[in-house]
């Protein structure tokens, strides 16, 4: 039974598309049936090679692929990526390096963790970071307020030299750190690639089409396959769920995942605006305090903005001990759209020459990209107070202020897919033996995973059947018992079905 002799798997983004590459390269199912399915014909005729969906969570420019967590699972699971986007994966500029400036607002890093205080989170990022980096806290640089922040990225002070500084350790302001270990990928042409090396394998055969629901046993103690919503069947021994923000509905598990949508904005630089921050060597942005990100400059150079997601958000005032419930529209209000195809997929948004957004969630749209703003301000903008004369500023003051108030040029969609613990699922569905599993929920971080991610899952998908042999290369953390318990199925979601 260890082994599935066929397998469906639906959905081909970063948990279905790296489960099927680390299908093709093992040789136990050299002679098995693997099947692909998503909705979007990636290879259509008319092109060589494959094309990503635009309007998939992954159609983005630039990923953050980041090491430092303050969860010692993933931050041990980031490492392990690292190295692999540093090789095959991240050639041909699929992967460039960034450094990360990771920052909260409260005391001081040298100071323990306080109630209310975002910073927390960046403390305890900060300490396994000190673990896992050669030379430890010596080799981090500590950033321990806004206004040393604003000297690293060429800026000056956020407040007129004659205002005296606070030095005060346990006064609540910016701070946070450097981490080197950090980049961007290009998620789209990962993507792309990564479906070219499956096909160029040749034992996963590709099927578009979208999947109205599951095919059940006559006494509906077990999954046989999918049916499609032009009413063709496809049956395997094994199906696996890995459709992103569809998996709930797929599952008829409203509560499994809360899917919402959420805006990302860029602000486009000259070539010459670009070459200047890299030669800066410009950091990647991070405010847990806002919950918003800055990535870039990108290959089109640009610098794209997001928030944080939802989960992360909640992650964050966690650590600050702020108890937060589940979003108010999330868990039941998603169903009512669920027979609406394009839920779960976002792609552009339509923007003025003067950065007005044309949407039908016009509201929330503009208050991202207000939260944006004010991020970009905080660090970018000039001196404070009104009335302080900048014209004496030098250029690099000026181009940072002028990309502070420049419009933004474009707006995308993106979606969400969060579970209630913050954790993925992967997993079999308890109620059909060992035919149905399980592999969502990427809370807004999975695809760093891409080039690991579909390993864990197979080893999980056979040590569950039985294959004791099953286990990690020796040293590698986190385990495949910890990763059951971490990914586990939310049985408790199934009471009263």
């Amino acid at each position: 039974m260890s082994i599935p002799n066929s397998l469906i798997i639906v959905g081909s983004g970063v948990f279905g598309l790296s489960l099927a590459y680390t299908l093709s390269l093992d040789d136990q199912f050299a002679d098995k049936k693997i099947i692909l399915v998503d909705r979007w014909n990636f290879e259509p005729s008319n092109t060589t090679g494959s094309v990503h969906n635009p309007a998939a969570a992954n159609a983005d420019t630039s990923r953050v692929i980041r090491r430092d967590y303050p969860h010692g699972p993933y931050a041990s699971l980031a490492l392990e990526a690292m190295k692999r986007w540093r090789g095959k994966f991240g050639e041909n500029n699929r992967y460039v390096n960034q450094r990360l400036l990771f920052s909260g607002v409260g005391s001081s890093l040298t100071t323990p963790p306080k109630e209310l205080e975002t910073v927390n989170y960046i403390k305890k990022a900060y300490a396994i970071s000190c673990e896992m980096t050669p030379g430890g806290r010596d080799a981090i640089q500590v950033l321990d307020s806004l206004d040393e922040v604003r000297a690293l990225l060429g800026n000056t002070p956020s407040q007129p030299p004659y205002l005296p500084a606070n030095k005060d350790p346990s006064a609540r302001d910016l701070r946070g750190y450097i981490s080197n270990d950090c980049g961007w990928a290009d998620a789209g042409a990962s993507i792309e690639w990564l479906r070219q090396e499956v096909i160029r394998l040749g034992r996963v055969e590709c099927v578009v089409g979208q999947v109205e629901s599951l095919v059940y046993s006559d006494d509906q103690q077990e999954v046989k396959g999918v049916k499609f919503v032009d009413g063709k069947v496809l049956t395997a021994e094994l199906t696996v769920i890995a459709a992103g923000a569809r998996s709930s509905h797929l599952l008829g598990i409203p509560k499994l995942c809360d899917v919402y949508s959420e805006f990302v904005a860029y602000i486009q630089l000259t070539e010459e605006e670009a070459h200047e921050l890299r030669r800066r060597q410009w950091p990647i942005l991070v405010n847990c305090h806002r919950g918003v990100f800055a990535v870039g400059p990108d290959h089109d150079n640009c610098l794209k903005f997001g928030h944080f997601s939802y989960s992360g958000i909640v992650d964050v005032l966690r650590e600050a001990s702020i108890q937060v419930p589940t979003r108010p529209d999330g868990w039941e209000a998603q169903q009512k759209y669920w027979s609406d195809p394009r839920f779960g997929f976002g792609g552009e948004v339509k923007v003025s020459a003067l950065g007005d957004v044309d949407d039908y969630e016009n509201p929330a749209a503009q208050r991202a990209l207000a939260d944006y703003r004010l991020f970009l301000l905080e660090l970018l903008g000039p001196t404070g107070l009104q009335g302080v004369d900048t014209l004496g500023l030098d250029q690099s003051d000026n181009l940072l202020n002028n990309i502070a108030n420049r419009p933004f040029t474009r707006v995308r969609k993106c979606w969400y897919n969060d579970t209630p613990a913050l954790d993925f699922v992967v997993d079999y569905h308890p109620s059909y033996g060992k035919s149905l599993f399980v592999a969502t929920g990427g809370c807004d971080h999975a695809f760093k995973f891409l080039p690991i991610i579909g390993e864990k899952i197979l080893a999980l998908v056979l040590r569950k059947r039985g294959n004791t042999s099953v286990s990690l290369p020796a040293g590698v953390e986190p385990s495949l018992e910890e990763l059951s318990e971490l990914w586990r199925f939310p049985v408790e979601l199934l009471q009263g079905e």
